[in-house]
């Protein structure tokens, strides 16, 4: 099968790149509750935001949206710190992003709550164009560098440019949202871009991109389910976000076994090439853990990373930001006990 042309790539993301597009995944039932005692949830609107689709296609592909009791609405974002302003706007009530994210909307104060982590292998790649000269993180001086500011690939970016022994003074940061950026890196605006699945993929096989490094030893390899305060404060709220993290995870334990479904799934839903959803789906595979002492470790080691260069300000503890109320939910979800390290 011919692959297709860069522009229907780009195309295809900015249409599931559309903010506050909704779409029910289930009719309710008209008296269906979480227990006896619990709110009725066939009342609820549960909005949720995802990154070009993810989350979705796993619970779609895992059959996890057949019989939801509550109202489903998706809102599908290109990065996280687009997502987390939604968020902390109350546009949506949940969503996932990575770590770094997660790390500028504590430090800015945002009223919203880590309650789920994935660990997985992280995907940030430092992809550069063809026929580029560079061949490792060192030959990014005085280059000029493609970045989602705030997102998991900056936290990975300035890791690894001090493991280099450079900074960010010794590049030229061009601060573009994902689809900008491989428009940019496509036709040779900037020398380097650095990025996760699906984009990394899509930069390697369609804009003629060559990886130099990735985040490995730098990247947390930590994704996150964050829910505003006003989400968590809600009775109903609450009791949808815990049965949507559950299925979550759940769905994500059956994905991780049955590519087959999921791949072909993500490509349908994201307009996609397969090789890229196959690609995306090998990058991200992962577990659901208990938000541990751990997780609060890893992430506060990538906000001292930010605080040591310049980017956040004051002295915000992980830990804080953390909300444990689904953990014993998430772990129950999965079919084997979840082991942190």
């Amino acid at each position: 099968m011919p692959r297709p042309a860069r522009t229907s790539v780009l195309a295809a993301l900015a249409l599931t790149a559309l903010a506050l597009t909704s779409a029910c995944s289930s009719s309710p039932g008209t008296t269906r509750t979480v227990s006896a005692d619990g709110p009725d949830l066939s009342r609820v609107v549960l909005k949720v935001g995802d990154q070009v689709k993810l989350n979705q296609s796993v619970l779609e592909a895992a059959g996890e949206l057949d019989d939801l009791p509550y109202r489903l609405e998706w809102a599908s974002f290109t990065a996280g710190p687009p997502l987390l302003e939604a968020l902390n706007a109350h546009a949506i009530d949940l969503g996932g992003t990575g770590d770094s994210p997660a790390a500028f909307a504590q430090a800015s104060g945002a009223k919203l709550k880590v309650v789920a982590v994935q660990k997985g292998p992280g995907t940030d790649k430092v992809l550069v164009t063809k026929g580029s000269g560079i061949t490792d993180v060192a030959g990014l001086r005085g280059k000029k560098v493609a970045v989602a500011k705030g997102s998991s690939a900056h936290g990975t970016l300035v890791g690894l440019l001090e493991k280099a022994h450079l900074s960010l003074s010794d590049i030229t940061p061009v601060y573009l949202a994902p689809p900008d950026a491989l428009s940019a890196f496509g036709s040779g605006k900037v020398d380097a871009w650095v990025v996760w699945n699906p984009y990394a993929a899509i930069g390697l096989t369609q804009a003629g991109g060559r990886q130099v490094a990735d985040g490995t030893g730098i990247s947390s390899g930590q994704s996150f389910v964050l829910a505003s305060d006003r989400t968590l404060a809600d009775p109903g709220k609450t009791a949808a976000a815990r049965d949507y993290v559950s299925r979550l995870a759940r769905a994500n334990a059956w994905a991780n076994d049955h590519p087959e479904v999921w791949v072909p799934k993500y490509a349908s839903l994201t307009g996609l090439p397969t090789s890229v959803a196959q690609t995306t789906f090998e990058s991200s595979k992962g577990t659901y853990v208990p938000l541990d002492d751990d997780v609060a470790a890893r992430q506060q080691a990538l906000i001292e990373r930010f605080r040591g260069a310049g980017l956040i300000k004051g002295s915000p503890k992980a830990a804080d930001f953390f909300d444990d109320r689904f953990d014993a939910d998430v772990l129950a979800a999965q079919p084997s006990p979840a082991v942190t390290g």
